[in-house]
């Protein structure tokens, strides 16, 4: 998931991954944003609203201008509004700068949703820029001490809870962007926050644009399967070409008997974004650790950590060490396992490589618990899986999901999505899913805009690389972990649209803390593993045969290998995130810092040649806190534990757990919300014990 923070350093504002400006038209209709929620008499000196602009944002680079300075616009107006009144409550002060907060989130999630996914270049550029200008704003709004010195004097004890946290989260944010402190540290950190936007951009643009490639001939796909052998055919010279995109890197990675070819596509892979990320990672670094110093923190984890469920950087260093001990002796044991296979390949290999660790572990997978992942992939046929699982999470959470024929969208292989309860119209969503050039090479789902109680209608997108049925010899085949990704980032989706629980912004769609966001998704990828789930929808492409239950019992054993290396390379990347923003910013080497991780916690060595930290990209979005993906785990398990009892399709409980953990949105702590769903506090048993099982 893409997140942004507004009233913090990173600059959207007051919550997430990626919201967006009103698009008009879209899969959701909404109410225009000249009319606010709660009317405010302005006084006549004060902006008149600006006319809101009727192009759809991502048309071209003139929709994406006009809808930055209507952004830009109306949030000045509302800005001026709420430091001219004369009165302090909810009505004058609170509504209003909950619509500014509204208005820049939106924005700023379709800004980054269009630099992300726009087919068009310039069109890419013009929200990098429009992002820019934004967030330029949302820096002065947040130094802004008129503003903030407005909501202090609001009377909380006459408020209702909603309100009173509203308050207290934004007076919050507001202390940690530094309005609190003297004119020439406030305008320091406004322009450290300005140029983070545009060093983040860079190095998010280097990856997404430094696709790579090699050539190989057809005796190099030896192992690949017959729908991706059809795929690439050679050329005049009888070259093949492959790049470093996912449809063409894993099939790879998984099939291909030559070690060579694997090595060198990996090898790429870890050089996507050098050598311009070496500068902008450093610069980077650089920047966050002045913004925490000036702010009272030793370190940029120290600063990040504060307001998350973990409260402290000594809680996540305590909890990588827990997790590394736990799952180390998983991870050794498994790397014996894959070493002895290698060696019947290779008598001379002394280690496993990481370009063996996908090949090696479905080698073993198939031939200790018989489990083919080739033969799997033909009952995983894209469309087919897209309709199993909206109809599955239709079922478990009283949903349904038509297409939208009308709405525009930015490529055609893009669809649009409305999501209904009852008749009602409850959220709407774009699904761009298969690769092209200068598009964000990852899987994430893109809030657009946030469902607020009472008015606003919630939308988002997920981008994914999945293979295109427009451009595959034959069905597009998916592996089995693209269904488990499809699963979780879905399971974000569905977490955005249901959380409008809340009127105010930062209470809805994903705002827990973001250490908790990724537990609803990680939950939903239990569905996946689910016999009786997979047997709707995992058809085989040529016999219209459901998934045999002995296959998917194959695949549930064979998961069981493999999970301690699985599990130690995410605690590598958690390590290499943490601790690279607790070291020293200006002395630290790059290359010497992620070679002495991967000693530390890596399964698989240093290759050689290769920048791995180049294209990390949560080093920009997430910053310090990979963490959270483990820690999100701890709660996805727990979580879990209520739907095994009852049963994975059980109605009761998938009701009780979109009332009281996705549908309060961040109005409540995440704790709070998992002690309301299991009854308990939450701990690690669960996760202890998925993790040991034999």
């Amino acid at each position: 998931m893409r997140r942004i923070l507004l009233l913090s350093p990173s600059a959207a504002l007051l919550a997430l991954a990626g919201c967006a400006s009103q698009p008009a038209p879209d899969p959701v209709p909404t109410p225009p944003p000249e009319a606010p929620a709660v009317a405010v008499p302005v006084a006549p000196a004060l902006p008149a609203a600006p006319v809101r602009p009727e192009a759809v944002m991502w048309a071209d680079k003139a929709a994406v201008k006009a809808h930055c300075t209507y952004a830009s616009l109306e949030a000045e107006r509302l800005r001026a509004m709420i430091k001219a009144g004369k009165e302090r409550n909810d009505t004058a002060t609170l509504d209003p700068f909950n619509r500014m907060a509204f208005t820049l989130d939106t924005a700023l999630g379709t800004t980054g949703l269009v630099a992300a996914t726009h087919p068009d270049k310039e069109v890419r550029t013009e929200a990098e820029t429009c992002e820019q200008e934004l967030r330029k704003l949302v820096s002065e709004i947040t130094l802004d001490r008129g503003l903030y010195d407005a909501v202090s004097a609001v009377d909380t004890t006459v408020l209702d809870g909603g309100a009173q946290r509203f308050v207290e989260k934004t007076l919050r944010d507001f202390r940690r962007s530094g309005v609190d402190k003297d004119d020439e540290t406030r305008a320091r950190l406004k322009a450290i926050n300005e140029e983070m936007v545009k060093v983040g951009q860079d190095f998010s643009r280097a990856i997404r644009e430094g696709s790579r490639k090699i050539e190989v001939t057809k005796k190099d796909l030896a192992g690949l399967p017959e729908d991706f052998i059809k795929a690439h055919a050679p050329d005049k010279d009888g070259k093949i070409t492959l790049s470093t995109d996912y449809p063409d890197f894993f099939p790879i990675e998984n099939y291909a008997k030559s070690e060579d070819v694997r090595r060198r596509l990996y090898v790429e892979f870890l050089n996507r974004g050098y050598p311009e990320n070496d500068a902008n990672l450093k610069r980077l670094l650089e920047l966050r650790q002045e913004y925490a110093g000036l702010l009272g923190f030793k370190t940029w984890a120290d600063y990040m950590a504060e307001d998350k469920m973990a409260k402290s950087a000594a809680t996540i260093d305590a909890f990588i060490e827990e997790v590394n001990k736990v799952a180390r002796p998983r991870m050794e044991a498994d790397l014996k396992v894959l070493l002895a296979r290698k060696k019947k390949d290779d008598k001379k290999a002394k280690q496993v490589q990481v370009w063996d660790r996908f090949y090696y572990v479905l080698k073993v997978q198939k031939e200790k618990y018989g489990f083919d992942a080739q033969a799997a992939r033909n009952y995983f046929e894209f469309n087919a899986v897209t309709k199993g699982l909206m109809d599955l999470y239709g079922e478990l959470f009283g949903v349904r999901f038509e297409r939208d024929e009308t709405a525009k969208v930015w490529d055609p292989s893009v669809s649009a999505w409305k999501m209904y309860e009852g008749d009602k119209l409850v959220g709407g969503f774009f699904l761009d899913m298969h690769p092209r050039d200068g598009k964000y090479q990852h899987a994430a789902m893109f809030p657009i805009r946030s469902g607020l109680a009472g008015g606003e209608i919630p939308l988002a997108s997920l981008v994914c690389n999945f293979p295109d049925p427009s451009k595959s010899e034959g069905p597009a085949l998916m592996e089995h972990g693209d269904v488990t990704t499809y699963f979780h980032e879905f399971g974000h989706l569905v977490h955005h649209l249901l959380a409008t629980g809340s009127k105010w912004t930062n209470q809805a769609g994903i705002t827990a803390e973001w250490d908790f966001v990724e537990a609803p998704s990680q939950l939903l990828e239990e569905w996946a593993w689910e016999p009786a789930v997979l047997a709707r929808f995992a058809k085989h492409v040529k016999t219209g045969q459901p998934i045999p239950a002995d296959l998917v019992k194959k695949m549930r054993a064979s998961d069981e290998f493999g999970k301690g290396v699985h599990v130690m390379r995410q605690v590598y990347y958690t390590a290499l995130s943490f601790y690279l923003h607790q070291a020293d910013a200006k002395a630290v080497d790059l290359l010497a810092f992620q070679k002495d991780m991967q000693t530390r916690f890596s399964p698989y060595p240093y290759v050689e040649g290769t920048h791995g930290y180049d294209n990390f990209g949560h080093l920009e979005g997430y910053s310090s806190m990979y963490y959270t993906y483990q820690w999100s785990l701890t709660l996805a398990k727990d979580i879990f534990t209520r739907f095994e009892q009852a049963g994975l399709l059980d109605k009761d409980v998938a009701k009780d757990y979109v009332n009281k953990i996705l549908r309060p949105g961040g109005s409540k702590d995440a704790n709070e919300l998992v002690k309301d769903f299991l009854g308990r506090e939450p701990n690690l048993e669960a996760y202890r014990a998925w993790l040991q099982a034999k």
